[in-house]
């Protein structure tokens, strides 16, 4: 190896994604490593992944270090996955992993195996604003496959170290490429669940996971009983199906009281909001947002997204006013500001407001709540 070459340790999953980055990385001269996470104690799930990640490294001839991370797996992402749910909230794990696993313990320990560089097989683009010099993050060349979404946590000090190679390709290309060098992973299908749920039913996880949940009553707007929940945990906002009862009429979830375990229900006009309030945010393209700015917000994973104006702030604070009322706004999940390609920053809902409440919180004085 020169000295002049840089290595980088890619998160290899054995999926299609993770090889073709590896391999475009080889392409541009990057000496390769590759790191896999151990995050579920052993069951079929975690063996497909180790050994799909083994045959692929060994195709690409590269060296492969699998890393045990199920403590602390358990203890950043699983644990207040449930602590979310169990609080009438509906989280997104994934977006907590890709910050505290695989951009934190995963990459440091690529790093520390002698890598210049942490890369994934990740849909984004990543570029350096010439004026500011801060490391921007953008939306994929191919739309139907971004996942800048899930990637808003990501601070300087990681996006600065990371690369990701398949932000400028459309999926087709990648799978043709494997397709090409005959690599196993080329006719995977795609994951769409979260890893550590077998066949993406939550509610079995929680059932197995939690003793205590009971169930309750379903209320309409009024207040008035009108049946009876499973249990609450069970339930998101917006949930039209699932709910065990017959109005004569659509009914969707509106709000979920985990104090009182109760379920709300109501119309499709009640799930419309004005605008939501984040906390825990992280801004990436500039160090604050001002009171003010147009932003198109995202409230979910494949949300179009929705223009909004930014009407308040404070430290890790933030609320928005969207320019048309938006449905389902869901607390736990979370709310991802752009301007133009690129992700400004983003916050975990943590309330759907209305006029007087935004009105409300402006009250103390100019962009504070």
């Amino acid at each position: 190896m020169k000295k002049s070459q840089k290595i980088v340790a890619v998160a290899m999953s054995g999926g299609v994604d993770s090889s073709v980055a590896a391999l475009l990385l080889q392409r541009q001269g990057y000496q390769v490593i590759g790191v896999t996470m151990l995050q579920m104690d052993p069951c079929q799930k975690q063996e497909q992944i180790r050994q799909d990640a083994i045959r692929v490294s060994a195709e690409l001839k590269i060296d492969l270090y699998l890393v045990d991370m199920r403590i602390d797996f358990k203890r950043e992402i699983i644990d207040p996955f449930l602590q979310e749910y169990l609080g009438g909230k509906t989280p997104n794990p994934c977006v907590h992993c890709n910050q505290k696993i695989k951009w934190g313990l995963l990459m440091e320990h690529g790093l520390s195996r002698g890598a210049d560089f942490f890369a994934t097989g990740h849909y984004a683009r990543i570029r350096q604003d010439p004026n500011s010099k801060r490391f921007l993050l953008c939306k994929a060349l191919d739309r139907q496959k971004d996942q800048s979404y899930a990637l808003w946590e990501l601070t300087q000090p990681q996006l600065e170290k990371t690369l990701l190679p398949l932000g400028c390709f459309h999926k087709e290309e990648v799978r043709k490429l494997a397709a090409e060098l005959g690599l196993s992973s080329a006719g995977k299908h795609d994951s769409q669940e979260i890893c550590f749920i077998e066949d993406d039913d939550y509610q079995q996880f929680i059932r197995k996971t939690v003793t205590s949940i009971e169930p309750g009553e379903i209320i309409d707007r009024s207040g008035k009983v009108i049946g009876r929940h499973r249990g609450y945990p069970f339930y998101t906002i917006g949930q039209r199906k699932g709910l065990g009862i017959a109005l004569g009429h659509a009914a969707y979830v509106v709000d979920i009281d985990p104090q009182r375990n109760r379920i709300q229900i109501g119309d499709r006009a009640d799930l419309l909001s004005d605008g939501l309030v984040a906390e825990k945010t992280n801004w990436i393209s500039l160090p604050q947002p001002p009171v003010g700015m147009k932003v198109n917000v995202r409230i979910r994973y494949k949300d179009p997204g929705f223009a909004a104006t930014i009407e308040a702030f404070e430290e890790d604070r933030i609320a928005i006013r969207f320019d048309q009322p938006r449905a389902a706004v869901t607390p736990g999940q979370s709310a991802v500001f752009f301007v133009d390609d690129c992700v400004l920053g983003g916050g975990i809902i943590v309330q759907a407001i209305h006029n007087r409440a935004i009105s409300d919180s402006m009250s103390n004085g100019a962009g504070q709540f």
